[in-house]
């Protein structure tokens, strides 16, 4: 069963949660445990693609074509690993992905709310990567600052 791991900020950003949460991940590594990292970003924004570079930093394509954060980059090479679009998370995308399934039908007619329905998405993907057998550790980083309202359903 996959074990998780969850790195959160504090009150600024840019604190370097990714470079922890990447050399943790190769320590793990190292120790013989299978580990992939993922990242929940709380922007709006669907992926960091279209984002000011100057403000956020250049985003990262994965082997998959998807664009996203930095981050991911180290990942990639603190372990060796390719990472997918799987494993970046924007709250825009959770938005975009339970507005998709309220236009077509999924949720029969209810009010499509923050709790359960973003929630229950957020978490559908938190456990994606440990569904798939391949990870004995997930570490989640989760970014942004305390105190984002767009934060508030993590």
């Amino acid at each position: 069963m996959t074990k998780y791991i969850f790195v959160t900020g504090g009150v600024t950003s840019s604190l370097g949660k990714g470079i922890l949460c990447a050399s943790l991940a190769k320590l793990l590594q190292a120790r013989g445990f299978s580990v992939t990292i993922q990242k929940f970003d709380p922007y709006i924004n669907v992926d960091p693609g279209t984002l000011n570079p100057y403000e956020h930093g250049e985003c990262y394509v994965t082997d998959d074509g998807a664009e996203t954060d930095l981050d991911l980059g180290h990942y990639e090479r603190f372990l060796n690993t390719p990472t997918s679009r799987a494993n970046n998370v924007t709250t825009g995308a959770v938005y975009q992905t339970v507005i998709n399934k309220e236009r077509a039908g999924d949720y029969l007619g209810k009010t499509v709310q923050v709790i359960p329905h973003i929630t229950d998405e957020i978490k559908r993907r938190m456990l994606l990567l440990g569904q798939t057998g391949q990870y004995d550790l997930i570490i989640t980083e989760l970014g942004g600052t305390v105190g984002d309202i767009e934060s508030l359903p993590y």
